[in-house]
């Protein structure tokens, strides 16, 4: 009986060892699948019975893969979006995990709260990437601020991914907003999208387009400019001042059922040998060990407020950047061309005035702080389709902003018929 037992046992171990080696742990990313594969080849050199596929979903469909499920099961969920992983623990769809939480004082004042589910494993800063042979040509100065992107002179010269379709651009537009406040950064961010000569689909396709020269400037986060400086040397990166640090957050899911194996995953990345393959592979992230560019920056996000509006920012920017991003650039170049006149007092006055129209959005900033306004938005992106009262809403927009364009468009008639 005893070695009856025995043979079940060993029938029992064997196969659990072929699943393992057959049942792959799948990983669901927002960054692109390459800057993630090197590091997660440098795991399986010393787990080379555990199989990984890598699936890349921008943050909204993220969401949505998650919860409707698949038969693919997602097991890790690696980002720096902190607002992903803030709906997925609401969603309760994660579980805890074993780790001790190891990030250092530096750091946490930047991070996600803890709550035994989530820890970040590295961090990143974000600034503007540009290229430098492209500068050179249309004799542009490189670009260090948000500011100098809103500039006349860098008209058609830049590009962004948008907070719908990048949940590090998200970080990015709120940090604006927080740092100047919701009227006068929307006015940057305005003025941004009318120099805007395409929007990128994906987060990494800014830095692809600089490092292939179709465009010249683009606001990106330092890893994706730090693998395109490898490869191009006329590419160049500035960190941008009064800007956030993203860290970068690994999770399980409450669904993967190879949990062992995953928690391996976690385990590597905070080891020291999975510390020090961050800098060395193409996910090229800082590591808990180094707060050099923390220590550059006290910036932090109201994490509250980030959460709350992060529905609203998102169909907003596509509402007001997005969707007429042609008539902007068109309104945009005609504001550029009348400041190079001289004007009357009564034009000069007119400008202001269309400059006015042309940086204006439809909420206010009590708006962009009320829990009842921002609560409509709330599972904007998650779910098919608009609810009866944010269309309504989001139609209001359009309809201002519209008409906004179309009143300014006017005036500079107006001023160029006199």
């Amino acid at each position: 009986m005893s070695k009856f037992i025995l043979f079940l046992f060993l029938i029992s171990t064997s196969t659990m060892a072929f699943a393992s080696k057959d049942k792959p742990i799948v990983i669901l990313t927002t960054f692109s699948e390459s800057s993630i594969s090197q590091i997660i080849n440098n795991f399986q050199k010393i787990n080379p019975n555990i199989n990984v596929n890598i699936i890349f979903r921008r943050n909204r469909s993220a969401l949505q893969l998650l919860e409707r499920g698949t038969p693919s099961k997602v097991d890790i969920i690696i980002s720096s979006s902190s607002v992903l992983f803030h709906e997925l623990e609401e969603k309760d769809k994660l579980q805890l995990i074993d780790n001790e939480n190891k990030t250092p004082d530096w750091l946490k004042p930047h991070i996600l709260e803890m709550s035994g589910k989530v820890t970040a494993f590295a961090y990143s800063g974000f600034g503007i990437m540009y290229n430098q042979e492209y500068l050179k040509s249309y004799s542009l100065p490189i670009p260090k601020t948000w500011h100098d992107l809103s500039d006349a002179k860098y008209f058609s010269h830049i590009t962004m991914s948008t907070p719908t379709r990048s949940g590090t651009t998200s970080l990015m537009v709120e940090n604006i907003l927080q740092n100047y406040g919701w009227d006068k950064g929307w006015q940057i961010l305005m003025k941004i999208g009318g120099n805007i000569a395409f929007i990128s689909s994906r987060s990494f396709g800014v830095s692809e387009a600089i490092s292939q020269g179709l465009i010249g400037v683009g606001p990106v986060i330092d890893n994706y400019a730090i693998n395109s400086k490898r490869s191009f040397n006329y590419v160049d990166f500035n960190y941008m001042p009064n800007s956030i640090l993203m860290p970068t957050y690994i999770a399980i899911t409450k669904d993967s059922d190879t949990k062992q194996e995953s928690q391996k995953i976690i385990d590597f990345l905070l080891s020291e040998q999975g510390q020090k393959s961050l800098e060395t592979t193409s996910i090229t992230k800082f590591s808990l060990a180094q707060p050099e560019l923390a220590k550059k920056t006290n910036v932090v996000l109201n994490k509250a407020l980030v959460y709350d509006r992060d529905g609203l920012i998102s169909l907003l920017f596509d509402q007001a950047i997005t969707e007429q991003l042609h008539q902007l650039n068109i309104t945009w170049q005609s504001i550029y061309q009348l400041e190079e006149k001289e004007l009357s007092d009564g034009n000069k006055h007119k400008l202001d005035l269309i400059k006015h129209l042309a940086t204006a959005v439809p909420v206010s900033s009590r708006q962009a702080q009320s829990k009842d306004y921002l609560s409509m938005f709330s599972r904007v992106g998650t779910a098919r389709g608009l609810n009866p009262a944010v269309a309504e809403e989001v139609r209001r927009w359009q309809q201002t902003l519209n008409d906004n364009l179309v009143r300014a468009n006017q005036l500079i008639n107006e001023i160029n018929q006199e």
